[in-house]
């Protein structure tokens, strides 16, 4: 049987494609409602610049109204204010050699597939993880800056094995929601660590529902849909793991594509190998992930795109819608 290579199957647009539609469904983020499109932030992803701004305006307050009837006054119209979110654009690339996709040439029968799948599933993971230390900078801030308004923290950090008091559960999840007041019932998805899962699932308060169409298993907890990534923190002190469980809003990431200049790339180096040769894929994103309600301010950032431990940096993260309960996320600190 005659040997397949990149070469043979490689066709620009039709990776880059297939690497988009699979980073899409990697990301369990994506696929839960948490990162939706949004289609003003991705024509600006595809215009040039590693920063933009989104402008809003405020909410128009909450007090009474005036009475018609008063016929002796006269209305004094309020202000509309307005202000910005800031979002940073991330530009990456990552490369691979035949030497770590060859068995996908052979073992699979649409080779494309089976490379733009491994490809497309790594970007998904690095959406998704960019999702998480967004996450972890918004909670770093909210602790430093808005005096934990967004968080419930029942962990400590005492000798000996927690009591129930400081693991998760039905009550201080729901400590959580109400962190949200009235809004508490927009949180529908739940993203925890496989620990804090476990013991929901010893509790019996996870609840499977299978898709009668795909067969797919749908887990929930009090009607929120359940997210579970060990890429969620779990900090270690001296005695005790701190797990942080977050609850989201649908729709409460934007998430955007802009388009390299070229986004997929074949080489071969005849050299390499002590001239064996070598074919290599090159991947590229320009990726905007961002939590509506903040501003990124890249106080701390050392290059053109924001790290992971830079986007966990909660300087900078400035919340800058005004209600907090305009923001539909919230946390909750547990031992397990």
């Amino acid at each position: 049987m005659a040997t397949v290579t990149i070469a043979d199957i490689y066709d620009p647009v039709v990776f880059a494609n297939s690497i988009d539609e699979e980073a899409v469904e990697s990301n369990r983020f994506i696929k839960s409602g948490v990162a939706v499109s949004d289609a003003t932030i991705q024509s600006l992803a595809t215009v040039g610049g590693s920063v933009g701004e989104l402008p809003f305006y405020k909410a128009l307050g909450n007090q009474e109204a005036n009475y018609s009837d008063d016929t002796s006054s006269t209305s004094t119209p309020n202000k509309i204010t307005s202000g910005k979110q800031v979002y940073r654009r991330a530009m990456m690339n990552q490369s691979w050699s035949a030497t770590d996709v060859a068995s996908e040439l052979t073992s699979q029968q649409d080779p494309v597939m089976a490379i733009t799948g491994k490809i497309g599933g790594y970007w998904g993971t690095q959406k998704e993880k960019r999702v998480i230390q967004s996450c972890v900078g918004v909670l770093n801030d909210n602790v430093t800056n808005d005096d934990s308004d967004m968080v419930v923290n029942i962990a400590t950090d005492d000798v000996g094995a927690p009591a129930d008091a400081e693991l998760i559960g039905a009550d201080a999840i729901i400590d959580a929601q109400t962190t949200l007041g009235d809004m508490s019932q927009d949180l529908q998805v739940i993203a925890m660590h496989s620990v804090p899962y476990a013991r929901l699932r010893k509790l019996q308060l996870i609840v499977d529902n299978v898709d009668p169409v795909t067969g797919v298993i749908l887990s929930t907890y009090l009607n929120m849909v359940v997210v579970v990534d060990d890429s969620l923190p779990a900090v270690s002190g001296t005695n005790r793991v701190n797990y942080t469980t977050i609850l989201f809003e649908k729709g409460v990431f934007a998430d955007a594509s802009g388009t390299p200049k070229v986004a997929s790339e074949y080489e071969r180096k005849a050299d390499s190998g002590n001239g064996g040769g070598e074919e290599v894929i090159y991947s590229r994103r320009s990726d905007i992930i961002h939590p509506y309600g903040f501003a990124f301010d890249s106080t701390g950032i050392a290059g053109v795109s924001a790290t992971w431990a830079e986007l966990a940096d909660g300087a900078n993260w400035n919340r800058v819608y005004d209600e907090r309960k305009s923001v539909g996320m919230s946390f909750l600190v547990t031992n397990g």
